[in-house]
């Protein structure tokens, strides 16, 4: 951390004062969580960071039908969460396992893999395909939700709560794949789908893409052309080969668009396989 131009670290005791201190200093103010992103970078006009850790913001709890994770909780203390084990199967925990190293998961907090948003993040795309939202707070309490929360550009935006898992996805099945060099490495692509299967029939059908390279987005097109329909090996290809052409991917240094469709499609077509091995044969 750039320790130099850090003048003050403050600990709010109120969800109002934290938000007040982050509102009157936008630019020289930040909220710190897990502070792994602080360790690598601190914009040169911050010199006061707002530890969240005594707000309780980090307990994971049921509220009806939804799985509320607080956004102080580490990615290992959701990824042990019993709630979070028991919902759709274990997707999201199964994902977590995937990110990062366990030292890290030890420190970063799912509230900062949010708010962070990295075009790579294998986090965004589970949450995404969940239909998770965002509990937040700017002086009053609100939920929206993730996308729409990504798509804001106000400065200081609101201090993220917690996340919150629709029930209404509790009973569907996830599955993930990224495509890297190592475990611990930064995907050059990742791609998460989700399916409720009723009756040999998929009632429900989300698809993320991300590391195209920007950071995950829903394909509607793909979604809608599963919802309704079997998960059969034709549909799957059919549904695979559409990701490839919808995705917004481009050339970085570290991978051409043509080679990121390629990768669309194979995962996506990985993903929808493994869910149509949960919940219905695939077949013709």
């Amino acid at each position: 951390m750039a320790v130099h131009q850090i003048r003050s670290i403050v600990r709010p005791a109120s969800l109002e004062e934290a938000w007040e201190r982050r509102r009157s200093e936008p630019g020289a103010s930040r909220f710190l969580a897990g502070g792994i992103d602080l360790v690598l970078y601190v914009p040169p006009t911050v010199s006061t960071l707002i530890d969240l850790s005594s707000l309780g913001i980090d307990a994971v709890r049921q509220e009806g039908a939804d799985v509320v994770i607080g956004a102080m909780a580490t990615l290992t203390d959701v990824l042990e969460a019993p709630l979070v084990s028991g919902f759709a199967g274990g997707f999201l925990r199964d994902v977590l396992r995937r990110v990062a190293s366990p030292l890290q998961r030890n420190v970063a907090t799912l509230g900062g893999a949010v708010v962070r948003a990295h075009p790579w993040s294998d986090v965004i795309p589970a949450l995404l395909v969940l239909d998770a939202q965002l509990d937040v707070f700017d002086g009053q309490r609100s939920t929206v939700e993730l996308s729409d929360a990504r798509a804001r550009s106000e400065s200081p935006s609101p201090l993220v709560l917690a996340v919150r898992l629709p029930g209404a996805s509790r009973d569907g099945r996830g599955a993930f794949e990224k495509f890297a060099r190592t475990g611990f490495d930064v995907g050059v692509l990742n791609c998460a789908c989700f399916a409720v299967i009723e009756r040999g029939l998929c009632r429900t059908a989300r698809v993320a893409v991300g590391g195209t390279p920007s950071v995950a987005r829903r394909l509607p097109r793909v979604e809608e052309m599963l919802a309704g329909k079997p998960l059969s090996a034709s549909q799957i290809a059919l549904a695979a080969q559409t990701a490839a052409d919808v995705v917004d991917a481009r050339d970085d240094r570290r991978a051409t668009a043509e080679y990121r469709r390629v990768l669309t499609a194979v995962g996506v077509r990985r993903c929808l396989e493994s869910l149509a091995g949960i919940g219905a044969e695939v077949k013709e």
